[in-house]
């Protein structure tokens, strides 16, 4: 093995090992690229693209493209091979992408699906909002 190839295999698992620590947070690759600079290790934008995309195609990590104006968000997926179905939360203040498991929901996946003939894509349905803490900052901690 060359050089390089353990070079790139250690930038692979730093990025896994963010992505672990990270495992409840929904990550930009810019995110990513400013802990390892601030971390002082060199880790291209690019690298890090091919890194997530390949672990994306094993299973290890969830992608998640909201809308087109906002990059892919990222998350750690475990030995969960597949997402449950969901709706998402984005918060147009601070950027927060939030799962959202509501039976109320599920109603409303289903009723669309049988009285429209429309079937939903869990993973690009974002509901757009503001997050509670943002609120709560709106608002003086008033909600």
């Amino acid at each position: 093995m060359s050089g390089s190839n353990g070079y790139k295999t250690k930038q692979r698992e730093a990025i896994l090992q963010y992505m672990i620590d990270h495992r409840t947070s929904h990550v930009t690759v810019n995110q990513i690229s400013d802990y390892f600079a601030a971390q002082g290790a060199s880790v291209g934008v690019t690298t890090i693209y091919r890194h997530l995309e390949k672990l994306v195609e094993q299973g290890c990590v969830r992608k998640y493209t909201v809308d087109a104006q906002t990059g892919a968000c990222f998350q750690y997926a475990g030995q969960e091979k597949r997402c449950r179905e969901h709706f998402h939360l984005k918060c147009e203040r601070c950027g927060v992408l939030i799962h959202l498991e509501c039976s109320h929901l599920d109603e409303l996946y289903r009723h669309i699906y049988s009285e429209h003939g429309f079937e939903l894509d869990p993973f690009r349905t974002v509901f757009y909002g503001l997050c509670r803490s943002c609120r709560m900052a709106e608002h003086g901690g008033n909600t």
